[in-house]
This record gives C-alpha cells, sequence and structure tokens, in this order.
C-alpha cells in the first residue's frame, strides 16, 4: 500500500506537469492573438493606402471622387485623420469618434483603471455589437497611439499617452 505522502507527492507532481502545460498553450494563444491583430491592422492600412491611391489617381483623371469612397468603408469605416499630438493640443482636434475614445481612456486613467479594450470602446461609442464594429474602435485606438495621443501597455490595452 502506498504511503500517504507518497500519493501526495505525486497528485504535485502531476499538478505542476498540467500547470506547466498551460502555462505554455496559454502563451501560445497569446501570440497567436498578437499575431491575427497585427494582420487585420495590416489588412486595413493595405485597403486605406489602395483606397487613397484610386481617389489620387481618380483626381489626376479628373473623375468624380464619389465612385471611390465607397470602398473607403468596411470593417474599420471611412479613413480617419489623426494629427500629430504636440504639447497644447486638446482632443477638440480630433474626429469625433477619437476624442471619444481619448476621453474614455483618460477617464479610466483617472478612476484608476488598467486600461481600455476595443470592445469597451465599441460600446462606449454606442456601436452595434460585432467583430467589424470591434476591430474598427481597436484601429482607431491603434492610429491614436501611432499619433502620440495613446499609449499600448499590453497588446490591446490602451491607456493615456505617456510622458
Amino acid at each position: 500500500m502506498p504511503s500517504v505522502l507518497g500519493v501526495l507527492e505525486r497528485r504535485e507532481r502531476v499538478a505542476l506537469a498540467r500547470a506547466e502545460e498551460l502555462r505554455a498553450e496559454l502563451e501560445r494563444v497569446q501570440a497567436a492573438v498578437v499575431e491575427a491583430d497585427e494582420a487585420a491592422r495590416r489588412a486595413v492600412i493595405a485597403r486605406e493606402e489602395i483606397v487613397a491611391a484610386l481617389a489620387e489617381a481618380a483626381e489626376e483623371a479628373g473623375a468624380s471622387s464619389a465612385a471611390v469612397d465607397a470602398p473607403a468603408m468596411g470593417v474599420a469605416g471611412p479613413r480617419v485623420e489623426v494629427p500629430l499630438w504636440h504639447e497644447g493640443l486638446g482632443i477638440e482636434v480630433l474626429p469625433p469618434d477619437c476624442a471619444r475614445i481619448v476621453a474614455l481612456i483618460q477617464e479610466d486613467a483617472a478612476g484608476g483603471g488598467q486600461g481600455v479594450r476595443a470592445r469597451a470602446m465599441r460600446e462606449h461609442l454606442g456601436w452595434p455589437a460585432s467583430d467589424a464594429k470591434e476591430q474598427a474602435a481597436r484601429f482607431r485606438a491603434k492610429r491614436l497611439v501611432e499619433r502620440g495621443w495613446l499609449s499600448e501597455g499590453r497588446p490591446g490595452l490602451f491607456r493615456p499617452r505617456t510622458a
């Protein structure tokens, strides 16, 4: 008959091995999420570049810009122009949705929050629940990070800009 301590030691080894397996799986899933987010971001940027090139070509050809406005709509909605942040610039210069995202993130930080995810932004903007609208909110937040208005500490978790 095995000793009680031997049984407990075996249980401990099994539990530790399972915890290590789960940690490895978690790291793999987190890396896959980051990779998928980046692929989606690149696809949105590529689409925007194509739309901009089509608009430029249409202008050069003297065609109506309305003909190229339609493709600009999609996962992230119309192209959003965000000015580079600099000292003294307020959120009133931002497009309305971007200003609301920055204000939400500032409120979250003032309340001691750890950051805001795209789902909360989508809800705050009053957009319908869908992956496309959530991606649109994430894209706007990433654009705000690129332009110096926000920071992204952990992937997908947006905070006010760092000094």
